[in-house]
């Protein structure tokens, strides 16, 4: 019986950075002075501790 060897493939691919642009579309009317109510949520960590 013959041995097969397979030759392991890689593939390289590079990407460039680019800008995004976020529009959001309002319907209807707020209050100015009234409060924004948001959930915040900062029990992830995406960077790390870089500075």
């Amino acid at each position: 019986m013959a041995k097969k060897y397979l030759t392991p493939a890689m593939q390289v691919s590079e990407a460039q950075v680019t800008n995004i642009m976020a529009v959001s579309i309002v319907d209807g009317t707020a209050d100015p002075d009234k409060p924004v109510l948001t959930k915040e949520n900062k029990d992830w960590d995406v960077w790390g501790d870089e500075e």
